[in-house]
Formats: C-alpha cells, structure tokens, sequence
C-alpha cells in the first residue's frame, strides 16, 4: 500500500487503450492500461468498444497532475494495513490524475466527467479514500481513512455508508456490523481497547433493541437497550449476584428478581435501582419478609417469620427496622 500509479498519457499507443461502454453487440476484449510503473492495485483489464461510445479524454472542470499527494500521516499509516481489495461492479475509463475544483486531488476512472469506477481520492480536508465511486460519489465499496488514523472499511451508497462495514479508531477501538445512511443501523459488534463489548442490535446510531454489554472487569448485561441505555427486560450478571427483570435508563425500574450465590433471593418492585413497594425477601436459613419497602428498606406493614420462629407474624416495619408486631 501507498504507492502512487503514475499518470497515463492522453495518447493512447498499442499498449494503453481507453474504456467505454459495453453495447450488447460487441464482444469485449481485454487490454494493457498501465505501464511498468503502475502500482500493482491500479493494473487491471478493460474493454474494448466502438469509437463512438468513447469517453473524453479529460474530464471537465480538472486539471491534470502528475500524481495525487497523499499526506505522509496516512501514507505511514496504509503501510501497516493490507492492499486494498478493489471489489467493482461497475468500470469507468483510467484518464489520470487531476485536481479538481474543490481542490480534492483524484486518480482513477472516469465516465462523463463524473468519477466512476475504481478511483483514489484525496480530499480537501486531507481526508483520504479509494474504492468504488459512481456518478462523483463515493458508491459501493471502499476504505476512508482520517489523518487521525481512523477509518472505515465497508460498503457506500451516494456518498454515505451504507451495509456491512468497520470503522476502526486510532486507539484500537471499532465497530463491525450494518450502516444506514452514515449511522449505525441493525446488527454490530462494537469493541474497546480495555475489553469491554457490546454485541447487538442499534438504532438510528443507538443501541437499541436486543443485546449483550461485557464490563472488562466481567459483569455481563443480556436483555433489551433503548437510546443507548439498558431498558426493557433483561438480567445482568455480577460475579456473586444477579438481576433478572425490568429496567429503564440502565436502572432497575419495576418488576424483578435479585439473587444472591450464597442463597439470599429478593422477589418484587424497584425504583431506580432500589427496592420500593411491594417486595419479597428470603433468606437460606428459612427467614423471609414479605412486605413493603422504601428507598431499600423495608418500611410499613409485612409479614415477618424469623429463623426459631415456628410461624409468621404480622408486624411494621420503619427505615429497616422492626417497630413492633401487630396482633
């Protein structure tokens, strides 16, 4: 990666030919458009056609140069990555290097002064890409790299991305899954340089939907997410405890059921993460507390049966502690 293809003549000799469209009675040929000092990602075969269908033989509004300058940031950086895999399914004719008016520098394929086809670009902004382009737009597939060494390799559709694809950041994060119009959208893997994880549906850009969130210290979330925050039904899981119920803004809201591995089980109602309302609690040893609770407490009227107690007693509770038993 990072070599530079060399500009092609306007004069076209035995060996470089130009490409135009293929009319249904014309039978396609295959010929030489590079020379020896092409880069190895721009050879490549073309086709043959009637001299009427011939393209320009330089696009307007561009003027020609002898190569596209590539910042020396990502020239460093395509270095430590793989060739790209120039994957088309549509072709335009290779006329060169040219800048163009909005000062981006392009060298690839052209059809009707429009960039069409397998083309590299440096934009204005120093932002670099090559791949597939249709119509002047970035379409199909291809990889844009920032100066800041992050890109994104995947699918495009007028300018957008658009389908599978990944953006990898300069500190080693990414995202592998599907785009909608430059958002992440349906199924993604998305991955941070301390471990954490989050393997699910988004939305619009958000996580939402089903889904999985790994912590990097091992705590596990599996359920539902809304605008990027736990919310809907799911259970989250610590090394010594779990929650299986409702929750909302990555809190547990309402119905659920906490447990603990020594035994210890709370089934019942909780309010931004805190039990609240009605509730049940049990412990190993055959005590349990059925009753109200508030801000974590339990707090009013419950049924109480302590571990020597032969059977259950009425009583009121207040702040977490028994005040007296109710006859």
């Amino acid at each position: 990666m990072g070599q530079q293809c060399c500009q092609t003549c306007n004069k076209t000799t035995d060996e470089e030919k130009k490409e135009i469209l293929v009319p249904d009675q014309i039978i396609p040929q295959t010929v030489s458009i590079y020379n020896d000092n092409s880069s190895s990602e721009f050879k490549q075969s073309i086709i043959i056609l009637s001299k009427d269908e011939q393209y320009e033989e330089q696009p307007e509004n561009a003027i020609p140069i002898e190569t596209i300058k590539i910042p020396k940031q990502i020239e460093e950086y395509l270095s430590t990555l793989p060739e790209f895999n120039y994957q088309l399914n549509i072709r335009g004719q290779y006329l060169g290097a040219f800048l163009l008016k909005d000062n981006c520098q392009y060298d690839g394929e052209w059809h009707k002064s429009m960039r069409q086809g397998k083309g590299r670009c440096v934009f204005s902004n120093l932002v670099y890409y090559e791949g597939s382009w249709k119509e002047d737009k970035i379409d199909g597939y291809g990889r844009l790299i920032h100066p800041e060494h992050e890109y994104y390799e995947g699918y495009f559709n007028n300018g957008l991305k658009n389908g599978k694809g990944r953006i990898t950041q300069n500190n080693g994060a990414y995202f592998e899954g599907e785009f909608v119009y430059d958002k992440k959208h349906g199924y993604g893997l998305e991955v941070w340089p301390d471990g954490q994880q989050y393997d699910g549906q988004y939305f619009n850009g958000s996580k939402e939907g089903r889904g999985i969130f790994t912590w990097a210290n091992g705590d596990i979330y599996e359920g539902e997410f809304k605008d990027n925050k736990m919310e809907g039904i799911g259970i989250f899981k610590w090394k010594d405890k779990e929650y299986e119920g409702e929750w909302k803004d990555s809190k547990m809201n309402g119905q659920g059921e906490f447990r603990w591995n020594d035994g210890r089980k709370y089934i019942g109602n909780y309010k931004n993460d805190k039990k609240d309302g009605y509730g049940e609690f049990y412990w190993p040893d055959g005590k349990y507390y059925k009753g109200q609770w508030k801000d974590g407490k339990q707090h009013g009227i419950a049924l109480y049966k302590g571990k020597d107690m032969p059977n259950e007693r009425q009583c009121y509770f207040e702040d977490g502690k028994r005040t007296k038993w109710i006859e």
